[in-house]
């Protein structure tokens, strides 16, 4: 099972380039330290005029976990370290707004040209989340999964589309603000992506979108992703 921990991070006061730093100290030498972690990226805001998307502020920093198994994921995020150094409001030197933790599922999308998903190098992110309360997760996943992904994948430019998708269930109503599922296409870089957004294929992924079940709230974000630890 391809399963990842994300951490992420929402800071008003905190420049993301400082807390990023903070993360390549102690709490990165604990994930190396565990066999299970497979992969450690970092995502921060991209610079520039990105498409606005009347959101939610974006994250400060979003942490990607990549982990063996979703039994390892639990035990690293219920362990007393983990909490301290990735969870604890506390710690940052600045006053944090909110951290979320998720255990989610990578699926990996098709695009037209390839015989199999590329692997993941272009490093611009486009990072989208939908929360609850939705009256019945698991069908909006699935009109989700099968609807949206093959417009995305449509994209001029287009280098990957993920979706994630909740560890352990979630199935049936979510009453509260729990993430229902997790979204990502990426690019070369922000004039790709603006690129892309130019196109007639955003105006169809905006109307699929219309169709979707309604749910709580939705968020998108240009993100930099770099990679900061392989096993």
């Amino acid at each position: 099972m391809n399963v990842s921990v994300f951490v992420t991070i929402w800071m008003a006061d905190m420049d993301p380039g400082e807390l990023r730093k903070n993360f390549l100290g102690a709490p990165l030498t604990l994930l190396k330290s565990n066999p299970a972690v497979g992969a450690v990226e970092f995502y921060t805001p991209e610079p520039g005029e990105v498409p606005s998307m009347d959101d939610i502020p974006r994250p400060t920093l979003i942490i990607q976990i990549e982990i063996d198994s979703a039994e390892q994921a639990r035990a690293l995020g219920e362990s007393a370290s983990f909490e301290k150094l990735f969870l604890h409001k506390a710690l940052f030197g600045a006053p944090t707004d909110k951290i979320n933790m998720e255990i989610l599922k990578t699926v990996h999308f098709d695009l037209p040209g390839h015989d199999s998903p590329p692997p993941r190098t272009a490093p611009l992110s486009f990072v989208v989340r939908y929360y609850g309360p939705v009256k019945d997760a698991a069908r909006f996943r699935n009109f989700y999964m099968e609807s949206h992904p093959p417009i995305l994948a449509r994209f001029p430019g287009i280098r990957n589309v993920l979706c994630y998708l909740p560890v352990g269930g979630e199935t049936g109503e979510i009453s509260d603000a729990r993430l229902v599922i997790g979204n990502e296409v990426v690019f070369d870089d922000l004039a790709s992506l603006k690129a892309a957004f130019d196109t007639e294929v955003l105006q169809e992924a905006i109307t699929d979108g219309q169709r979707f079940e309604p749910h709580g709230y939705n968020s998108h974000h240009a993100m930099h992703r770099e990679s900061v630890y392989q096993r």
